[in-house]
């Protein structure tokens, strides 16, 4: 394996892609998808497909009091399948992260928060798409009115930490910023990067 410091990690090592001008095959008010001719780093010509997100992804962790997080269920689409997951959804642009995700708390779980947090970004994909997520850790939470998409049939439940954390390193949980969320505040809680009494009450539900 090759030694670390001859590569000055974690900067760029290598050529970069080299593409055409993109061909647009498809445009919907959720993405759009571009081809290119391309040479690989290898020098090797290939046809790649790239999948561009109109909005942004917010997700956001509700931390009660007493170690508990707000999650809701629902049915996705793409995989037939029930996911349990934080509150989620999309910004569009001209609208501020931060801003969609205090939305879509509201709209999901009928939540109000006095204090937020940035905790993670993430590509999502970043293989065959330019979607980028950010994660929100809200606090000082009070209630409000659902008001959901007309598509969206949501199931919000306070669970204890653990129990969420237990579901994600089960695989019971799949939801790429749910578990990369569930990852980072029990990272939070671990390191001192919470506030200790939060901390204390988010390690108490964790069983192991």
């Amino acid at each position: 394996m090759p030694e670390t410091s001859k590569f000055n990690w974690p900067a760029p090592t290598g050529p970069n892609w080299r593409r055409s001008a993109p061909e647009r095959l498809l445009d919907n008010p959720y993405f759009a998808v571009d081809r290119y001719a391309a040479v690989a780093p290898t020098g090797l010509e290939a046809t790649y497909w790239v999948q561009n997100f109109k909005n942004l992804a917010v997700g956001v962790i509700p931390l009660h009091p007493d170690g508990t997080i707000t999650l809701v269920g629902q049915w996705r689409f793409p995989a037939d399948r029930y996911s349990w997951e934080l509150p989620e959804g999309g910004v569009p642009a001209g609208e501020a992260a931060l801003d969609g995700a205090k939305r879509e708390l509201k709209e999901e779980t009928g939540l109000l928060a006095e204090q937020w947090r940035h905790i993670l970004s993430m590509q999502l994909s970043n293989a065959s798409s330019d979607e980028l997520g950010h994660v929100f850790l809200a606090t000082g939470l009070s209630a409000a009115e659902t008001d959901p998409d007309p598509t969206e049939f949501l199931t919000p439940v306070r669970a204890p930490f653990g129990a969420a954390l237990a579901a994600v390193l089960s695989g019971e949980i799949l939801d790429a910023m749910t578990v990369a969320g569930v990852l980072r505040l029990h990272h939070m809680a671990v390191t001192g990067a919470l506030a200790p009494e939060l901390a204390s009450a988010v390690l108490a539900t964790v069983v192991g």
